[in-house]
C-alpha cells in the first residue's frame, strides 16, 4: 500500500534514523503516457500497478527489556539492503507501522501511545528464491515487497487492521529564504560518517545523535525533495517543496530541539533548533500552509504474544 507525499499533524513523533531513511522519497506508481492517437489506433493502456506478494516464512516478534545495558543498538532494518532478513532492535510498533506503510507517525490515528511506543526486537526471514527475486528487483519495487512483509506481519501477530482515509488539514511548504546557501556537490561519506552507519547502505539523508545532545543531518547527493520529506519526519506534519530548486545537494546540519520556541532562555547546547539550522545552514523555510493530507487510521491492534 503507497502513502501520499502529506501527512496529518499529530499523534507520534518518532525520530528513529531508519524510518527517516525509508520515508525520504515518496513512491510513485508508474502509468503510461498517453500520446496522440488516430482512428485506426487504439490509445495505449495504463500500466497496471505493481503488486507485491512476498511474506516471511519465519519470525520472531518479542518485547524488548526496558534495562537496556550502555551501547545498545537500537533501530535496524533489512540487512542486506535487497533482501528478506529483517533485524531490529528495541524498534516501538509506531515505528512498525511506519515501516509498513511508508507513513510518517504524524499519519497515524488509533494507535494509543501505551501500545505505539513499545519497543519489540523483530527478525523474520523468507527463503533464498525470495531474496533472488528481491534483489532482481528495481528499488521501488524492492521497497513494496518489503513493504507488505511488515503489513503481513502485523496483520498475523498485532492482528493490525487499518484504512486509509483523505482529510484536510496543516501542512507546510519549503520555500527559500537564502538563496546560494546550498552547496551543489557529492562528496563521500567521510569515515565517521560511515562508522555512525554501521554498515547500512548509505541514503540520500541519514541522521545520527538522540534528543538529549541533539542530531545531526548528513546530506549526499540529496534533492530538495529529499530534505522536505526529512523535514515532514522531524516536524511531525507533511512539508511540500516548493523550492523549485533542482539538482543535488550535501550538508552537515546539526541542531538541537525542533522548533524556535522550544528554547529555554538559559539553554546551554550550541546547537540550533531545526526551524533556525534549516534557514541559516541550507537557506530553506517552512511556510504554514492547508492542505490534503492521507491518514492511515488503525482500526485494531492486540499486544503480541511471546514466541
Amino acid at each position: 500500500m503507497q502513502a501520499k507525499a502529506s501527512e496529518q499533524c499529530c499523534g507520534f513523533r518518532f525520530s528513529l534514523a531508519v524510518i527517516c531513511a525509508w520515508m525520504v522519497s515518496p513512491i510513485p506508481v508508474a502509468l503510461a503516457q498517453a500520446g496522440p492517437t488516430h482512428a485506426s489506433t487504439p490509445p495505449p493502456a495504463a500500466i497496471a500497478p505493481y503488486v507485491p506478494a512476498a511474506i516471511f516464512d519465519v519470525a520472531s516478534v518479542r518485547e524488548s527489556p526496558t534495562d537496556l545495558a550502555p551501547g545498545t543498538k537500537m533501530g535496524g532494518g533489512f540487512i542486506p539492503a535487497d533482501s528478506s532478513n529483517l533485524r531490529l532492535n528495541h524498534f516501538v510498533v509506531i515505528g512498525l507501522v511506519s515501516m509498513a506503510y511508508d507513513v510518517h507517525p504524524a499519519q497515524v490515528e488509533g494507535l494509543a501511545r501505551e501500545l505505539g511506543y513499545v519497543p519489540f526486537d523483530v527478525e523474520a526471514k523468507s527463503d533464498s528464491a525470495t531474496d533472488e527475486m528481491l534483489a532482481k528487483l528495481p528499488q521501488e519495487q524492492l521497497k513494496l515487497e518489503q513493504q507488505r512483509m511488515i503489513q503481513v506481519l502485523l496483520a498475523e501477530r498485532f492482528n493490525l487492521k487499518a484504512h486509509w482515509e483523505d482529510r484536510e488539514g496543516k501542512i507546510y511548504d519549503l520555500v527559500v529564504a537564502k538563496p546560494g546557501k546550498l552547496r551543489f556537490t557529492s562528496e563521500p561519506p567521510s569515515p565517521d560518517e560511515l562508522k555512525a552507519l554501521g554498515g547500512r547502505p548509505v541514503t540520500p539523508i541519514f541522521m545520527r545523535g538522540s534528543p538529549s545532545r541533539g542530531f545531526e543531518l548528513f546530506g549526499h547527493g540529496a534533492s530538495t525533495t529529499d530534505i522536505a520529506g526529512i523535514l515532514s519526519a522531524r516536524f511531525g506534519c507533511p512539508v511540500i517543496d516548493k523550492t523549485k530548486l533542482s539538482g543535488k545537494f550535501d550538508f552537515d546540519l546539526k541542531y538541537y530541539q525542533t522548533h524556535d520556541s522550544d528554547r529555554n532562555n538559559g539553554e546551554t547546547n550550541p546547537w540550533p533548533p531545526l526551524e533556525t539550522a534549516i534557514r541559516d545552514e541550507l537557506g530553506l523555510k517552512l511556510l504554514p500552509s492547508h492542505g490534503p493530507i492521507h491518514v492511515l487510521v488503525i482500526d485494531h491492534i492486540d499486544r503480541p504474544s511471546p514466541n
